[in-house]
């Protein structure tokens, strides 16, 4: 029963683990893949005393009478061209591409829908970015021959009741109307985006908008996307724009993630907990049930110490067969549940996550192992150091013989 249960436990921990981190690492793929690891952007933060320190009365402390409020919003980075060159020059920089984003009013007949007109480079947007295999018609290279071609949302052009090759209206902040023509459709999979997207080239996007020589942002992808938030720290010291990082913008669902992990790690304790009284229980039964050929053991030149070694060894190959076997029907398990059917495709008829998820990680079973082996080890310890301090002399009197 204890080998059933070593088993079990090292399975569950292996099933358990090998799901939640195949799901997380997909998250956190697209959340890497399909936008910038680092962006740059237009600062936006609450004005204070602060933000007019040193602008009025250099040098003279000021008191304000009505501390200032609102807030600092920006249309476009401060110094774009710089940035070009600072990120040419930096080697731990891939690739870089600029964009424009403008929040606007898009129509189709008496359907009216607010959302956000983005420009790119087309090529630069690809090299950084997953963008090309998210488009599901048409084509990327559609956006550089200018015009009025457009890159629309899936679940946009359904809320739109559009299709490809049709024309559709914008309305800009300025009241202005302009038509776009359908030229591709693409899914992300984030149904926030996919619902409010449009991409176009950064020229289109500058006319239509009247934003001529404007930039907003540049999203970026570096060498080592795990220094990401320590580059964007560093490049945040020295400009007003803001710089920020994949893993600094999406820091509540790296929070949940590890709440999740830390509930794995419960999990798998409060089952290795168990094994591991279950080898202790047993382990300690067969002490008071063998005291006799302990004695015997004793009489014929075991000392302590190699009574020890008889028990722990016999508690950690209990544990190393019992791990071993729980890897095996964990890695079965894992086979069967990977690429297992979850659900539909979105709406878009695009990338969602539609199967299950498993991480074949080899530290998930190098973990399970070492967790089952040496819970086995120290559990047999304790019956082990009972064992060895038995007197022969006491044992063969307390029997009777």
């Amino acid at each position: 029963l204890t080998l059933i249960g070593i088993t079990l436990g090292s399975a569950a921990y292996v099933s358990f683990s090998g799901i939640m981190l195949g799901f997380q690492g997909y998250i956190i793929d697209q959340l890497i893949n399909n936008d910038a690891q680092i962006r740059i952007s237009p600062r936006d933060e609450a004005l204070t005393e602060q933000t007019f320190q040193n602008v009025f009365f250099q040098g003279t402390e000021v008191v304000w009478v009505r501390p200032p409020t609102g807030r600092t919003d920006s249309t476009q980075l401060t110094n774009a061209n710089g940035w070009f060159v600072k990120l040419d020059n930096d080697s731990r920089v891939v690739g870089y591409a600029p964009q424009i984003a403008r929040q606007v009013i898009f129509v189709n007949g008496k359907t009216i829908i607010p959302g956000k007109f983005t420009g790119i480079e087309p090529k630069r947007q690809a090299y950084v970015t997953t963008i090309v295999s998210s488009i599901i018609v048409g084509s990327l290279v559609d956006l550089s021959r200018g015009g009025s071609a457009i890159l629309i949302g899936a679940g946009l052009i359904e809320k739109l009741g559009t299709r490809m090759g049709e024309t559709i209206n914008i309305i800009t902040p300025k009241g202005q109307r302009h038509p776009l023509r359908v030229a591709g459709v693409l899914t992300t999979g984030n149904r926030m985006l996919d619902d409010t997207i449009v991409y176009a080239s950064i020229p289109t996007v500058q006319r239509i908008t009247g934003s001529s020589g404007e930039l907003t942002d540049i999203v970026i992808r570096v060498k080592d996307v795990s220094k990401a938030a320590e580059i964007a720290s560093e490049w945040s010291a020295y400009t007003r724009d803001k710089v920020q990082s994949w893993d600094q913008a999406f820091e509540s669902i790296l929070s949940v993630f590890k709440m999740q992990d830390i509930v794995r790690n419960i999990t798998t304790f409060t089952i290795i907990l168990v094994v591991a009284f279950g080898i202790y229980n047993i382990l300690n039964m067969v002490v008071n049930q063998k005291k006799k050929e302990i004695a015997i053991l004793r009489s014929v030149g075991f000392d302590r110490k190699d009574t020890i070694r008889l028990f722990v060894i016999q508690g950690s190959l209990l544990g190393a067969i019992g791990a071993l076997l729980g890897l095996a029907l964990g890695g079965f398990t894992n086979h069967l549940i990977d690429g297992m059917p979850i659900g539909g495709t979105s709406k878009g008829g695009g990338p969602t996550i539609t199967k299950m998820m498993v991480s074949w990680n080899t530290m998930i079973f190098v973990k399970a192992f070492l967790l089952a082996f040496l819970s086995s080890f120290l559990a047999s310890f304790i019956p082990a150091r009972m064992a060895s301090k038995l007197s022969p002399v006491e044992i063969i009197r307390s029997s009777g013989t």
